[in-house]
């Protein structure tokens, strides 16, 4: 213990803090990441005191799922530590360890961390690194309720360090639907938290692997499909933070389609043949889709013979022929666009004698 409350106050020194045993506030984020490292929820500000005499850290209680969570965290120096609930960890040279016990509802936690300490004038950072090799920032919990599951604590002691942090918003959501041809104009902001003092440089955008832009929002034409959507915030002393999400356009509306019938000398619209000369009707297929501009579109014409019970039918097996009076044709059609979107349509054109 006392090599820790030394080492513990050797950091405070370097950093600038008064280096007398004392209790300092801290501030900072706490996460509880899944197996494969999704968040669950967003980080919860956090607050709570570093007992620089006995090498303690007490987090306040935090809500978590409609409980609070108690951490205490007894630092670890650089080196080998075991815990028959916790498992093994090593602390790299340069880092400091914490073993947590935590409460929450009815369950007790423990658990491993480590953290690389960044001094600047005025306090210290600690900030998370995968202790466990996992991919995943923490270590990962083999007991209690969340086995497998990493509890991170990242938090500021002394004066804030200068840094940002960036978040990004999607208006209308990250699954958006196409309204133009080929996709949508999706609109994009995000909004950079800066503390201690540093100044904002540049918001920057990139978009599957391309940089699209700067500035608090942008407004970029998305073909159908999804797209790998990247912010990155960064500060006049170069520390930046970066935010990503995937948007998806898609085209889940059928397109338009209608049916209708020509009279090729006139141009004009038939609704229905009348006497008993011949015409010549010419069909029009009119197929659009607000997404695609070249619908395809297939259609069928056949006669009709409207009866209502009582006719007689003259069929000719041996010639396969049918005497069947034509009292209508009837054109039905089917338009596809490009995402596979169908949309079916009929129209009979009344023969009149």
């Amino acid at each position: 213990m006392k090599k820790t409350i030394i080492a513990g106050l050797l950091l405070l020194a370097s950093a600038g803090l008064p280096c007398q045993a004392e209790i300092l506030a801290l501030t900072g984020t706490a996460v509880l990441y899944d197996p494969v490292g999704s968040s669950i929820g967003l980080p919860t500000p956090v607050t709570g005191e570093y007992d620089t005499e006995q090498a303690r850290i007490e987090i306040d209680p935090w809500l978590f799922l409609g409980s609070y969570m108690n951490s205490q965290v007894e630092l670890l120096n650089p080196g080998v530590h075991n815990h028959p609930e916790a498992g093994s960890i090593t602390v790299g040279a340069g880092q400091l360890g914490g073993q947590i016990q935590t409460s929450w509802a009815v369950s007790n936690l423990t658990t491993y961390q480590v953290w690389d300490v960044i001094e600047y004038a005025g306090g210290m950072s600690f900030r998370a690194v995968d202790s466990d090799g996992d991919g995943v920032p923490g270590h990962a919990m083999i007991t209690g309720p969340f086995p497998g599951f990493s509890l991170v604590y990242e938090f500021d002691v002394g004066e804030s360090a200068p840094g940002v942090e960036v978040s990004l918003h999607v208006p209308g959501g990250t699954v958006q639907e196409c309204n133009a041809i080929g996709g949508k104009e999706v609109s994009l902001s995000a909004s950079a938290s800066l503390k201690g003092g540093a100044e904002l440089s540049s918001i920057d955008w990139v978009i599957n692997g391309e940089a699209v832009g700067s500035g608090p929002s942008i407004q970029p034409f998305l073909a159908l499909g999804s797209h790998a959507v990247q912010v990155t915030a960064t500060t006049t002393g170069g520390h930046y933070d970066t935010a990503t999400t995937t948007v998806n356009v898609r085209d889940t509306v059928r397109p338009d389609l209608a049916i209708s019938f020509r009279d090729t000398r006139t141009g004009q619209a038939v609704t229905s043949v009348d006497g008993t000369g011949v015409s010549f009707i010419e069909v029009h297929l009119d197929a659009s889709d607000v997404c695609d501009p070249a619908v395809a579109v297939l259609g069928v014409a056949k006669p009709v013979h409207a009866i209502v019970g009582g006719e007689v039918i003259k069929i000719q097996g041996k010639k396969q022929a049918v005497n069947l009076p034509t009292t209508a044709i009837e054109v039905s059609a089917t338009a596809t666009d490009a995402s596979g979107n169908k949309q079916i349509d009929q129209s009979i054109l009344p023969i009149n004698q």
